[in-house]
């Protein structure tokens, strides 16, 4: 299957074209969705005013890195040279080669948490309606600009929702950490903490009950520290809290994945609110996070 695919998408870059457009980025979506077993699906909203509007998404359930190394193994002479990174390796992005020629390829997390990894796709940056010199990078022309040589640096990178966006939760939140431990149970990244906690006065449960629920997402389970590390959007939502009721202010998000630093910073947030501080979000602590009235706290140091 995976060679057929590839063998398609060969064909399909064969001819040569001006510019890549609308079908270009539909062909290589496509394409990307049939090697990695994925789901064709409309952008989260969060990207709406970022790239271009025909931007392409799809969305897999293999880890950012395990989708990387698999369309680098399946595409060899579609992708521009090596991958990069400009969040250490959070989401990573090349240029793939189609038809019309080279378009944005990023891979990062899913930010509405549907799946593991979200694909985008869009077309080089300041194309006009007659086309951009979309020839291949590494023939000494121009795309957006810049001069490309076989020797000099990637095509440029254009406005992508992972480094311009925040995806949908309650709040801001933080960038995650650099630390990646395989598939299946990638890093915890709630935020690096910089400050010893400060216990405030605690907020009654009946002031919790009268104040709106926050929460993007309802209460399910108990959220807790195993080895078999939880995730999902509830995880990712309290993550996102968390890091907006922190102090300093800082911007980012979750990684959706309930690990060590997560639970550190529930303790924090159980200590400044007055509640049993276990690392465990029960009801009571989703309640009281989720709550208009939930105090702000100083993050944890980390070892």
């Amino acid at each position: 299957m995976k060679r057929a695919a590839a063998l398609a998408f060969s064909l399909l870059v064969a001819t040569a074209a001006t510019a890549p457009g609308r079908t270009d980025l539909e062909a290589a979506a496509t394409q990307s969705a049939q090697m990695l077993g994925g789901v064709l699906r409309d952008c989260p909203t969060s990207f709406a005013g970022i790239g271009t509007p025909e931007k392409q998404c799809v969305g897999v359930g293999n880890t950012v890195e395990d989708a990387r190394l698999k369309l680098s193994a399946a595409l060899p002479k579609e992708l521009y040279g090596v991958w990069r990174s400009r969040d250490g390796q959070r989401s990573v992005y090349n240029w793939l080669r189609t038809a019309g020629g080279y378009v944005y390829l990023r891979l990062q997390p899913d930010p509405n948490g549907r799946a593991q990894t979200l694909i985008y796709l869009d077309l080089p940056p300041a194309q006009s309606e007659a086309g951009s010199d979309a020839s291949p990078p590494n023939d000494g022309t121009q795309i957006g600009g810049v001069t490309l040589t076989p020797a000099a640096s990637a095509p440029p990178k254009p406005a992508t929702p992972a480094e311009a966006a925040a995806p949908a939760a309650p709040t801001s939140a933080a960038s995650p950490s650099a630390e990646t431990p395989p598939s299946p149970q990638p890093s915890d990244s709630t935020a690096k903490p910089t400050a010893p906690t400060r216990k405030t006065a605690p907020t009654s449960d009946a002031a919790v009950a009268a104040t709106p629920n926050l929460a993007p997402v309802p209460f399910g389970r108990a959220l807790k520290l195993q080895n078999r590390r939880l995730n999902g959007p509830d995880v990712l939502a309290v993550q996102n809290r968390l890091i907006a009721l922190m102090r300093p202010q800082r911007a980012g998000q979750g990684d959706g994945w309930y690990g060590p630093v997560t639970t550190q910073t529930v303790r924090a947030f159980q200590q400044a609110n007055g509640l049993p501080v276990t690392g465990v979000v029960d009801r009571k602590t989703w309640e009281r996070l989720f709550s208009a009235s939930a105090q702000h706290f100083d993050a944890p140091r980390t070892p």
